[in-house]
């Protein structure tokens, strides 16, 4: 019995078919692949037949898990589970070549999937997420998987010894269900990045820093809940993953899951001129690979810490009327690219968007990009004590006449744009929540572990339901943005374990 029908639960279903369970797959929407379609990559580090191609392997060629297992426990502080970080290490690779085997085509100009880490030559490619779950879920139908759509998991049912026995689901959103799970229940139906109570409780800096999350598709804990219902524990408290950029729709009455290009987004996630709420400059992280290298990717994290942690959990950006002169010219790479008719998978941008002027005129007209014609208009509606907005502007201009930064972290030269021509913008921005990574607490084998230390028996557990990848207050989870295996990629080996190990098979 597997829940959820996202990349994770496709996999956990499709292995579990494949190894010859009778198997059953509930999702409460009626789209496959969830939030992973919304994902443009797959990281992965080493160890599949693509990069053995290619002698790529990270920290080292040839491929070894334990030492990418313990380049991550360092990054981790040594917080997480080391064997179970190690499971992530040595499993990634095998998955991809597994869901190459059912049918996912990977290749992309004869080169693996995946992004490299700081200090390495970044091989990125992006791919379209969607043909792999497509093809995750056609392997698991001539496997035999029965899918339920329409069809959301409520509870989870125990025997008289505590063992999980199966799930009340609500079939057709109406009529009520019990599904018998002879052999073991999979949760993969994600973690709780929309559900504000939980991550106030157990991801506080996520709920103080993020302003945002970009998971429409939902992510409000269910799974994770029923978890706690039948005594599970939890691990990875206080952890999390965001992008930069998380505009504060939610502070002016707006909706705080948005679709992640959506205009406004993109252009709060530019070089602009952006100080906190004292008035410090705040360092851009410069996201063009051809500047920073591999390094690149690692600016989408590392710029959301910087935008979270500050006096308030708010930076603001502020630009002028000019602003629109100066896009083309940033050149920023990754989910930072601007939307344009040529943006891969331009066709998951909904329409209204595919013209990014659109989502930049509703955030005007919802006051979220606050547009006013004086610097001291704005800096007053923004919330700055009287002076300080003002006097920022007046240092940046002076650098941007002199055409050098002064800055600690300076910009180069052709981003340093006066603001000086009214109407003058300015916008709260945060974090953009895209991952939970607290969760239930499983063991190496994706088995959920009760309170009282034990296995609580036939329940696994897949990400991001399940928490520990990252271990505990990781405060933006990265190893490559968001752990070992980034987040998509993560889902996809979680959910190969989960049915791995459900049935009862130790080798992979």
């Amino acid at each position: 019995m597997v829940v959820g029908a996202g990349g994770g639960g496709l996999n956990a279903a499709a292995r579990s078919a494949e190894l010859g369970a009778e198997t059953i797959c509930v999702e409460a929407s009626v789209i496959i692949g969830g939030n992973a379609q919304s994902a443009g990559m797959c990281a992965i580090l080493g160890g599949s037949r693509l990069q053995e191609k290619k002698r790529f392997a990270f920290p080292s060629y040839p491929f070894d898990a334990k030492k990418m297992c313990d380049w991550a426990m360092d990054e981790y502080h040594f917080a997480a589970d080391p064997k179970l970080i190690y499971r992530i290490a040595d499993a990634g690779g095998k998955c991809i070549d597994w869901m190459a085997d059912c049918g996912v085509k990977w290749r992309l100009g004869e080169v693996p999937v995946y992004v490299a880490p700081k200090a390495s030559t970044l091989d990125h490619h992006v791919l379209k997420m969607k043909d792999a779950t497509d093809a995750m879920y056609a392997f698991g139908e001539k496997k035999g998987v029965q899918f339920k759509f329409r069809c959301p998991a409520t509870a989870l049912v125990q025997d008289s010894s505590g063992r999980i026995v199966g799930i009340v689901a609500n079939e057709d959103y109406q009529r009520e269900v019990f599904i018998h799970a002879r052999k073991a229940v999979i949760l993969t139906a994600g973690g709780f990045c929309n559900n504000k109570a939980l991550l106030d409780k157990y991801i506080p800096t996520a709920a103080m820093g993020c302003a945002s999350s970009y998971l429409p598709l939902g992510e409000k804990g269910e799974c994770f809940r029923m978890g706690l219902g039948v005594g599970a524990d939890v691990n990875g408290f206080n952890s999390s993953a965001s992008f930069d950029g998380g505009v504060d729709w939610a502070s002016e009455g707006g909706q705080w899951a948005r679709f992640l290009y959506d205009g406004m987004t993109q252009l709060s996630r530019q070089p602009w001129f952006t100080i906190d709420r004292c008035g410090n400059r705040i360092r851009y992280m410069d996201s063009r690979i051809a500047v920073d290298g591999a390094a690149a990717i690692y600016a989408l994290g590392d710029l959301a810490t910087a935008q979270m942690a500050v006096p308030g959990h708010r930076t603001y950006i502020i630009f002028d009327s000019h602003y629109e002169d100066y896009l083309a010219d940033f050149g920023q790479e990754h989910c930072r690219k601007l939307i344009t008719p040529d943006l891969e998978q331009i066709e998951k941008v909904p329409e209204h968007y595919r013209d990014w002027h659109h989502g930049v005129e509703d955030a005007i007209e919802a006051d979220v990009l606050k547009k006013r014609n004086s610097l001291e208009e704005l800096e007053a509606d923004l919330g700055f004590e009287k002076g300080i907005l003002t006097d920022a502007v007046a240092k940046w201009n002076e650098c941007c006449a002199r055409g050098e930064d002064d800055f600690m972290y300076p910009m180069p030269p052709n981003w340093l744009h006066p603001i000086s021509d009214p109407p003058f913008y300015g916008c709260r921005i945060g974090g953009n929540l895209y991952g939970t990574k607290c969760g239930l607490a499983i063991n190496d084998h994706m088995q959920v572990i009760g309170t009282n230390g034990r296995v609580i028996e036939g329940l696994y557990a897949g990400w991001h339901t399940a928490g520990g990848a990252v271990g505990e207050n990781s405060y933006i989870g990265d190893v490559i943005l968001g752990s070992l295996l980034g987040d998509v990629s993560l889902a996809f080996c979680g959910g190969y374990l989960c049915g791995t190990f459900a049935n009862d098979v130790e080798t992979y």
